[in-house]
């Protein structure tokens, strides 16, 4: 890529290492060529389900903040378009993404973003209103949702979204 190419990122999180979100993060940034930017809690969500299921609900419906860490390398005016990926927790963005949003929001100012999410079922809900919300000042996109349990299945609806996107 020269230096006058448009520049992408995709930045997602994923709670389970082998999970639908980091599979879409992986293939939206091949179908755009994109740096990828995994987002982690500085405390992450226990391993087992049900664990995480307690401690993320109240932090969803509570719309609360879960510190992350610093993305290495991650540089917002280095990017003209941002995808951020999230799975769809109660509804909404799980709360490491909204932190990370609520944290890049005035450095993406004047920058295009675009969610997609994957789900078990819920789709989109109030997660693509949520994220537009916490970003006033960029243009948001519209959102996307992909069912986790056919994800690995439907790369070209993935790499359509992404040409779409980068389209725009």
């Amino acid at each position: 890529m020269n230096s006058t190419a448009k520049k992408t990122a995709v930045v997602y999180f994923s709670w389970s290492p082998d999970g639908s979100t980091r599979y879409a993060a992986e293939t939206i940034a091949r179908a755009v060529n994109a740096d990828v930017f995994e987002i982690k809690a500085e405390m992450p969500y226990p391993g087992n389900y049900s664990k995480c299921c307690d401690e993320a609900k109240p932090e969803c419906y509570g719309k609360a903040l879960r510190p992350v860490k610093p993305l290495e390398g991650f540089d917002p005016s280095a990017y003209e378009l941002v995808f951020v990926g999230t799975p769809n927790w109660w509804g909404t963005m799980a709360p490491p993404v909204r932190s990370w949003v609520s944290s890049v929001a005035e450095a993406l100012k004047g920058r295009k973003a675009v969610m997609f999410q994957t789900n078990g079922g819920g789709g989109l809900q109030r997660a693509g209103k949520e994220f537009a919300e916490l970003l006033p000042g960029v243009t948001v996109l519209d959102p996307m949702s992909f069912p986790g349990s056919s994800v690995r299945q439907n790369a070209e609806e993935l790499e359509a979204f992404a040409a779409e996107c980068a389209g725009a």
